[in-house]
């Protein structure tokens, strides 16, 4: 697919903008620059044509210009031989459009991009400054890893090595051996945890009946120890309140005795106690205010006598302070007009002056003299540019002797090139055709790097030699042993595995049986012990010796036998019924003693299977030992495991070394017929350069490419020589052309200047022979004159309105001062109206001061008035007051209402001591309480509740413990678990193993996803590793500059990792080299893995945006070069910001297309 036009309608910061690529010429490079400043729009254009691709994103940044439903791309594309011009807009289906707006289906696009998607193919074939240098980190990540560089340098994906850690790192933390932080070992732990929990919940119905006894007793003791406590705190409580109550009474009794002190006085208002001590400072403050009042008003009338005002002054203020402000004025122009006529004097001379330097002295107006403004202008225009014109005139004149001059030396040189020999057109052809095919052909890569290859493949035949020790011998040799295959390996794991398995199944279930037994004896002997010795041995031996008294008894029939009868039939009774009360722990006693028997039963069969399995492991090893052709080196005592895994190793690095041995035959094939092609390609190129006349005797093919590449480097720079020549003598004679056009122009010129300046000198008073030195004089002269005529008038005027003013302020004065009868000063006009400023001063001061004791006279008369109102009102409060207590004065009141509070205090305290008394001992009435406390004895009460405290504190303690034995007795109880306690544990541990059986399962996805991946990336190593190795070896030797001759791999385990090979011979793991290298090692991949894409499928645009940021020339150079190369396979669009990237673009490939942003 190929990018024929971009048409950016409306998208981002462009309007109706079209890129044009053109079309391509067949076997010629399809190489574009777009070149344009930050800002551009190059990143833009990128955008908007993966939005043509693959439709509009959802939610796109580049509509800060044109809103959605406006955005509209578009482009021709080139693919399956015929041009489509399509266009993409902002829709939610039905984006892509024909020119004519009718739908277009995807799969057109589809179908030429071969299946790929926005994320791939921004991955795979566009690179910029970010994406190098993640397959920089790339390169660290993977160690060097072959098949992961190659991949990811086809596919784009510089996050491989990071994916596969990532699922390592998951896997590791689902399981890890012997690893007990792992999700599966804390599963592991909680069921050993669980398993534990319910043994210790799990308990006989004995032991629960036991402990509910003990539960019930702890509670019976721990409720009589609560009552017994209640009891014992009522008593002392009711010993305290009397205690408490008994100070109380006291101190009412002594309360009633004060209080009736206090009888018989009246009960004033509440606020009067509050009230009274304002009273009594508000009547001392307003007398001493009122006299304060009188003596003001009295003073303020003798001031305000003594002020006198003038009021005709007052009447003329406003003229007197217009004339306080004209005097400064006055004085300044009396001051100014001496100098302002000096300045008059001055400059009258200066015009004098000039007009003598003009050469015009009888000339009565000076102004007459001074130039219209556009003369002036005009002459000093010709005057300023009379100099250019010379300079261009003779300039003219010397450029077109030279141009005359080069004519004739270039004609000259074309005719000696003219007769020079040069080698044919058809030879030159001939020549480059063999050195082009050479060139595509990389016969001498291809053969240096096979030369390379044969060495490493005698390495890797080496190594798996070494790797087979202690065997040695030839690839015949390695091929005729018999070794067992792998599905008998594999028969022979299984069998090994399986025997193990029950093996390991054996043991632990007798291990398991061992741990069941002891167990099973313990609990028959505590049974045992429960039920003492009336187990069914101890019955069958009383019940025997039963028997044995009877027949005695029978045989003898006497005394002495028949009590021994009657002691054994007493003893075998007793015992009965000790078994009938105890049945159901002879049952368990029965159960358990079953049980054991049956747990030895099955050891012993245990033990017997595990001696089978050893048995057919021995077996087994003998069959492997007998089908195996040579020692691997084991003893008798390695296991079957480690046995099979030397042969399944043996048989694997036989299979490499045989591997080995093909490829170092096929690579010592490659090489020879690479050698004939190198034969043949020497001899036809001798051919070409004999036709040429250029002999190659006796040279090795790179000695013959040299002779070639000088010859046409010659050829094309004679021939480059000749069209030079030619193309001078056409510069030379237009250059001659023109110069003679330039002459001409600056004779006319010249003859302009001479006719405008006549003219000019002929609108002024001076004659026209004037020399244009003078008239640049007097210009200079004339130029200061307007400024002298200007200020001349301008002193003038000034010195007249000066002289008005000073006449029309000594005019003011003298008419104001004989309207006041003032003495008028025609010589001091200034003095007289200072004075007449002053004395307006004094009369307003005057005015003012009197104007203000006045009002302030009538505000104390006021204020006076208020005082002997409040004076009166005082007096009737104070009448009230002293009526009401029969006293005289204020301060007798105040003693009065102080004993009338007192009073109110003690009747409160007593009425809150008695509800107190109530309080404490909870009678009906104050009287009940008192006879009470008065009949009580105080000294029994405090012994008794010294008493019942000491004996609560020992109750206190008695419940406390009795509560913990109680709360211990419940938890015992508890812990049992008579709930779903022991269900909900198994269910628990149930739910446990499914998650054990989930996290294996996918601890399986994530290691089986790794190692496929590993397995698929070397199938991808082994497949692409040729060809994409040696294009990229030799564009990483070109990128370099030499540096490094190329790129190679080494073998290590399973792996093969690559190396740089260094110009002076030595070797660098792609994980040391520096950043700047793996960038263009990164590069060198990225370019192959394109090349590896193009030959196999349709190729499409690759896009590259500044990626040479960090680059110098000479890389930068190589880079284009290498692009290219690549643009021969398909379109190659690089985006930059850099002018010389351009340059260098042109210069290594002259076909390469400039696109201007």
């Amino acid at each position: 697919m190929r990018l024929r036009r971009l048409d950016l309608t409306r998208y981002g910061k462009f309007t109706e903008r079209s890129l044009d690529f053109g079309a391509s010429a067949p076997g010629e490079p399809d190489f574009h620059i777009v070149y344009g400043l930050n800002e551009a729009g190059k990143s833009t254009a990128f955008a908007a044509y993966l939005d043509l691709l693959f439709g509009i994103e959802e939610r796109s940044r580049y509509n800060f210009l044109h809103a959605y439903p406006a955005m509209e791309v578009g482009a021709c594309l080139e693919f399956d031989g015929a041009s489509h011009d399509l266009v993409r807009r902002k829709l939610r289906a039905g984006s892509l459009l024909d020119p004519s707006g009718r739908p277009v289906g995807e799969t057109l696009l589809a179908g030429a991009l071969s299946g790929l998607t926005r994320d791939a193919y921004r991955t795979m074939f566009s690179l910029d400054d970010e994406t190098l240098e993640r397959g920089g980190d790339a390169i660290l990540q993977s160690k060097g890893d072959l098949g992961e560089l190659l991949f990811s340098a086809s596919a784009g994906l510089a996050e491989v090595s990071a994916v596969l850690a990532e699922l390592g790192e998951e896997a590791g933390r689902i399981h890890r051996k012997k690893a007990q932080s792992t999700e599966i070992a804390g599963l592991k732990h909680r069921l050993r945890e669980l398993k534990g929990e319910r043994e210790a919940i799990d308990t006989a119905v004995s032991a629960f009946a036991s402990l509910r006894a003990g539960l019930a007793r702890a509670s019976e003791t721990y409720e009589a120890t609560m009552a017994e406590t209640a009891e014992v705190k009522a008593r002392l409580d009711r010993a305290r309140r009397l205690l408490r109550a008994h100070p109380l009474a006291v101190e009412q009794e002594d309360l009633g005795r004060d209080l009736a002190r206090h009888a018989g006085l009246p009960r004033p208002p509440a606020d009067w106690s509050a009230e009274l001590p304002g009273l009594m400072v508000a009547q001392s403050r307003l007398e001493t205010r009122r006299e304060g009042v009188a003596e003001a008003i009295a003073r303020l009338g003798a001031e305000i006598g003594t002020i006198t005002v003038d009021e005709a002054l007052l009447a003329e203020g406003e003229a007197i302070r217009s004339l306080v402000e004209r005097r400064g004025r006055f004085a300044g122009a009396a001051e100014d007009l001496p100098q302002r006529r000096l300045a008059l004097a001055s400059a009258e001379s200066a015009i004098a002056g000039l007009v003598d330097a003009l050469g015009r002295p009888a000339e009565g107006d000076a102004s007459a003299l001074v130039l219209p403004a556009p003369v002036a202008g005009a002459l000093r225009e010709l005057i300023e540019t009379r100099s250019g014109i010379e300079a261009r005139q003779a300039t003219a004149e010397r450029e077109w002797r030279e141009a005359s001059e080069r004519l004739r030396q270039a004609r000259e040189g074309e005719e000696r090139a003219a007769g020079a020999d040069a080698a044919g057109e058809a030879e030159l052809r001939a020549v480059e055709v063999v050195l082009r095919r050479l060139r595509q052909g990389e016969t001498a890569a291809r053969r240096r790097l096979a030369e390379q290859d044969l060495a490493r493949q005698h390495r890797r035949v080496a190594e798996a030699i070494e790797a087979l020790a202690p065997w040695s011998g030839d690839a015949a040799r390695l091929r005729a042993l018999n070794l067992p295959e792998a599905r008998r390996i594999e028969a022979w794991r299984a069998r090994a595995g399986a025997i193990e398995r029950r093996q390991t199944g054996h043991r632990d279930r007798r291990r398991a049986l061992a741990e069941a037994m002891a167990e099973g004896e313990a609990r028959l002997a505590g049974l045992r012990m429960t039920v003492g010795a009336i187990d069914d041995a101890e019955a069958a031996r009383l019940r025997a010796a039963r028997d044995a008294a009877w027949t005695a008894h029978l045989e003898r029939l006497d005394e002495g036998s028949a009590r021994h009868f009657a002691t054994a039939l007493e003893a075998d009774d007793r015992l009965t019924d000790d078994r009938l009360r105890q049945a159901a722990l002879i049952a368990d006693l029965r159960a358990a003693k079953a049980r054991l028997d049956d747990e030895h039963r099955a050891a012993a069969r245990e033990a017997a299977l595990e001696t089978e399995a050893e048995t057919e492991a021995a077996a087994l090893l003998a069959e492997i030992d007998e089908a195996l052709p040579l020692d691997l080196g084991w003893t008798a005592e390695t296991p079957v495991e480690t046995r099979l895994d030397r042969i399944a190793g043996w048989s694997r690095r036989r299979d490499e070394a045989l591997g080995a041995f093909t490829l170092l035959a096929d690579g010592e094939a490659e090489l020879e017929g690479l050698d004939r092609t190198a034969e043949r390609d020497r001899e036809a190129l001798a051919k070409a350069l004999a036709r040429c006349g250029e002999s190659g005797d006796g040279l090795t093919l790179p000695d013959l490419v040299a002779l070639a590449e000088a010859l046409l480097t010659r050829q094309t720079a004679e021939q480059a020589e000749r069209l030079a020549l030619t193309r001078r003598v056409g510069e030379a004679e237009a250059a001659l052309a023109t110069r003679r056009e330039d002459r001409d122009a600056a004779n006319a010129e010249a003859a302009t200047w001479d006719r405008r300046w006549r003219e000019a000198l002929a609108a002024t008073w001076m004659p026209a022979d004037q020399p244009l030195s003078a008239v640049r004089e007097v210009l200079s002269v004339l130029d200061r004159l307007p400024a002298l005529l200007r200020e001349r008038n301008e002193a003038r005027r000034r010195i007249a309105s000066l002289e008005e003013e000073c006449e029309a302020f000594v005019l003011a004065v003298a008419g104001l001062c004989r309207r006041l009868g003032h003495e008028t000063r025609p010589e001091a006009p200034e003095e007289a109206a200072r004075d007449l400023g002053l004395a307006l001063e004094r009369a307003e001061r005057a005015r003012d001061a009197r104007r203000e004791r006045l009002a302030e006279r009538d505000r104390l008369c006021g204020e006076a008035e208020a005082i002997a109102a409040d004076l009166e009102r005082q007096g009737q409060r104070k009448a009230e007051l002293t009526a009401f207590f029969a006293v005289a004065t204020l301060d007798e009141v105040n003693s009065a209402v102080a004993a009338c509070a007192e009073r109110d205090r003690i009747e409160v305290r007593r009425a809150e001591l008695a509800r107190r008394i109530l309080g404490e001992l909870r009678a009906a009435s104050l009287d009940e309480a008192l006879a009470e406390l008065a009949t009580g004895d105080l000294p029994a009460v405090e012994r008794e509740e010294a008493e019942l405290a000491a004996r609560l504190d020992d109750l206190e303690a008695r419940r406390q413990a009795a509560f913990g034995e109680r709360t211990r007795a419940e938890d015992r109880l508890a812990a049992v678990g008579g709930d779903d306690a022991v269900a909900r544990l198994e269910t628990e541990r149930r739910t446990a193993l499914l998650r054990i059986e989930e996290a294996a399962l996918r601890y399986l996805r994530l290691r089986t996803g790794a190692l496929v991946a590993q397995g698929a990336l070397r199938v991808y190593r082994d497949k692409h590793q040729s060809s994409m190795m040696n294009r990229a070896s030799e564009a990483f030797a070109a990128m370099t500059r030499g540096d490094y001759a190329g790129l190679s791999t080494r073998s290590d385990k399973d792996r093969e990792t690559l190396i740089g090979l260094a110009r002076e011979g030595g070797s660098k793991l792609a994980a040391d080299m520096s950043k700047g290298t793996r960038f263009q090692l990164y590069l060198a991949l990225r370019l192959a893995g394109y090349r590896e894409f193009a030959t196999a499928r349709r190729a499409v645009p690759f896009v590259a945006d500044d990626i040479m940021e960090t680059f110098d020339e000479p890389r930068s150079t190589e880079v284009l070069r290498l692009l290219a190369e690549m643009s021969r396979l398909g379109q190659v669009v690089y985006l930059t910001h850099h002018r010389h990237i351009c340059d260098i673009a042109a210069s290594v490939e002259p076909g390469v297309r400039i696109h201007r942003l």
